[in-house]
């Protein structure tokens, strides 16, 4: 039973919703004080415009015409901030910035950092970088012009100097701060005894707070101040520089005597943000999407620097102690069980027992800085009990097992699920689907060269391996129509990620019919062939026919553009095509895929996106195939058909592309006799 629980914590879901809980405590319970001592100046914009001040001004400041330049500014700005800031009295003058390529005014910012060296704190930064060997990790740190040293161990030991990194959870969410680390832990990208220290630990230390740091060089789990943006004021660089805002809103510069002032981008276009217990990040194998701002990476130094001035950091109980709680909470099930034998009154129990446990979580979260679990254990007890109300339904289950095994064999599952549950939901109805369209290529030869029975052997197999890949992904099958087969996701229930189902879906049926492929004679494999569609649209779904005979299917234009997109697979020789529709309702990102083309389909007025994607008849190098023909399609859609030409040409030699092989064909027409109006889109004169 404990292996079993240990291998659970490990599962990514798991440890998702846990952390989930845990950011959830975080956002209701109790806040780390912010600090009035530790002020944010914000570089919260690329360049200031010349409106931003007057002549007068500049005459008077002319530091700020460094401004209006693009950032990266001359170091001089930094010169004439840490002069300013230390005439006031400030602490602590920190830079959430490296310095580390040379740059104009490198020499006043050198003599800056030298003259003011007891209360400066500049970064460095551990670079993931990847090289033949893997990935690395190297060591930034500022450019000589700024701090000159020949060796970088003396240099990460300079006290002006920390690392700015900050750890993220396996989810992509900052909970943690590291204050120091050796070479060894660092990736020895110094000597493995050297200690580097982090931009926090420097501050603290020159702020007269070394107390504060935490012994460990282990990563600790800190408690926030506030949400992003509610925390630390953010002062514009802009202002403080500013010889009128200056004397108005910072009183000549009375208002920084005595505190740390760190300086550090805030603007969204330097990518310096993170996600946050405030924030929720969601990629594809993530169970929470919330949309949240999140927080700069100089806001998040400030959360962990008043984190320690507070002695706010948290604790989480032993691995035994988790595997108590989990374990408990398995048993209070199991005497429920005896207890209360009425079904109503145990769900209230179970419902009251977890309502309680989370407020307990929360208590101790708020006055004990301890962080307990709360998903997993609240997870073993509603399956537990769960696993015991089943036992209840045991009998009743067997006989709907006996119902449904004889409706299966004339329903799909997902329609049978519908029936059973709510017979009314066979009506018709509008619904959002994505269908799985696909067809068999060279019916007539197949079916001269293999006879009758040999045809409808090798349509079996065929069907098989579709309706496989289609239920492995609980898709709907709609009907086999001589060598084509249609097939649906999001009805008659809707399924939020029925893009994803029917994409995972094609890629098995792709694998399968390769492999069908290979099982055949030479003969008959030369000539068997198959195009596979995806596309996403509203239908009209539910019983048609007549009062003799019913059929549950789909009915719409939709249906008829996903034909007209599986006949397109063979136009451009490729196994799948996806239209921009369905490629618009993925829930996760997948492999590489391109832009096929833009096209007007027979009987249509509208263009369609067409999209492949990585599958089984993919090239190896399908990535750079992808952005090889992105390059030639964005010349080709722009107009410049002879040099899109050559692009296509040399893509068509290199991966023997069918669609590039298409596009040259175009390209070469289209460079002949160029277009009027062109708009980039192909009009397809057949289906």
């Amino acid at each position: 039973m404990a292996a079993l629980l240990l291998e659970g914590l490990r599962s990514y879901q798991l440890q998702e919703a846990e952390h989930y809980t845990q950011d959830v405590r975080m956002r209701l319970g109790r806040k780390t004080p912010v600090d009035p001592r530790l002020v944010l100046i914000g570089i919260d914009r690329p360049l200031y415009e010349a409106s931003d001040f007057g002549e007068e001004v500049l005459q008077s400041a002319p530091v700020l015409r460094e401004l209006q330049k693009t950032f990266p500014w001359s170091r001089a700005v930094w010169a004439e901030l840490i002069e300013k800031l230390a005439a006031t009295g400030a602490k602590v003058i920190a830079f959430d910035l490296i310095f580390a390529s040379p740059n104009e005014g490198d020499p006043s910012l050198r003599d800056a950092l030298e003259k003011h060296k007891d209360k400066i704190v500049i970064g460095c930064s551990l670079s993931p970088q990847k090289t033949d060997r893997g990935d690395v990790l190297q060591l930034l740190v500022p450019n000589p012009d700024v701090l000159p040293s020949s060796d970088t161990d003396a240099l990460v030991q300079d006290d002006r100097v920390g690392y700015v990194n900050i750890p993220e959870d396996f989810d992509g969410v900052v909970r943690l701060a590291t204050f120091h680390q050796t070479g060894e832990q660092a990736g020895f990208v110094v000597s493995g005894n050297v200690v580097l220290e982090s931009l926090a630990a420097r501050i603290l230390k020159k702020f007269g707070r070394s107390e504060t740091i935490p012994a460990t060089f282990d990563s600790v789990r800190f408690r926030y101040g506030n949400a992003p943006g509610y925390g630390y004021k953010v002062h514009s660089i802009g202002d403080v520089l500013e010889p009128k805002s200056w004397a108005r809103n910072y009183q000549n510069g009375e208002f920084f005597r005595g505190k740390v002032v760190l300086i550090g981008p805030t603007a969204d276009i330097f990518h310096d943000a993170h996600h946050s217990p405030f924030t929720a990040v969601h990629d594809e194998r993530s169970l929470i999407n919330k949309e949240s701002r999140q927080m700069p990476g100089p806001e998040i130094h400030l959360n962990i620097i008043a984190a320690a001035l507070h002695h706010e950091f948290l604790r989480e109980p032993a691995r035994f102690g988790t595997l108590a709680v989990i374990a408990l909470g398995g048993m209070l099930a199991a005497a429920l069980s005896f207890v209360l034998r009425q079904p109503v009154k145990r769900l209230v129990t179970v419902a009251g027992l977890g309502i309680g446990y989370w407020f307990l979580a929360q208590w101790l979260f708020n006055h004990a800085n301890w962080v307990v679990p709360v998903a997993v254990p609240l997870l073993v007890l509603v399956l537990s009990s769960s696993a015991i109300f089943t036992y209840d339904f045991v009998l009743e289950r067997l006989e709907r097992m006996k119902l449904r095994h004889t409706m299966g064999l004339y329903f799909s599952p997902r329609v049978l699920e519908a029936v059973l549950a709510d017979p009314g939901s066979m009506e018709p109805r509008r619904a959002e689907v994505t269908l799985l369209l696909t067809d068999l290529r060279n019916s007539t030869p197949l079916a001269e060269a293999l006879g009758p029975q040999g045809m409808f052997d090798l349509l079996n197999r065929v069907f098989e391996a579709q309706t496989k890949a289609i239920m492995s992904e609980e898709g709907n099958l709609e009907h086999f129509l001589g060598d084509q087969f249609l097939s649906y996701w999001g009805a008659p229930q809707t399924q939020p990620d029925a893009a994803d189902r029917a994409a995972r879906a094609a890629n098995k049926l792709i694998r399968a019919m390769q492999e069908l492929s290979g099982a055949l004679p030479e003969a008959v494999a030369n000539l068997f062939g198959y195009g596979v569609a995806l596309h996403s649209g509203n239908v009209l779904v539910g019983n048609k026919g007549s009062a003799l005979r019913l059929d549950y299917g789909l009915v719409g234009d939709t249906v008829n553009e996903a034909a007209r997109i599986e006949a397109l697979t063979k136009y451009y020789g490729v196994k799948l095509l996806l239209s921009g529709d369905v490629l618009g309702r993925f829930k996760q990102h997948g492999g590489p895929r391109r832009l096929v083309d833009r096209v007007i389909v027979k009987g249509k007025s509208e263009p369609v996106e067409l999209f492949e994607s990585e599958n089984a008849c993919t090239p190896a190098n399908y990535a750079e195939l992808c952005q090889g023909y992105q390059v030639a399609y964005d010349l080709y859609y722009f107009a410049h058909f002879a040099k899109a030409l050559l692009q296509f040409e040399n893509l068509l030699a290199k991966f023997d592309d069918g669609p590039s092989r298409r596009l040259v064909i175009r390209c070469a027409e289209l460079a002949a006799v160029p277009p009027e109006n062109w708009n980039g889109i192909w009009r397809m004169e057949s289906k």
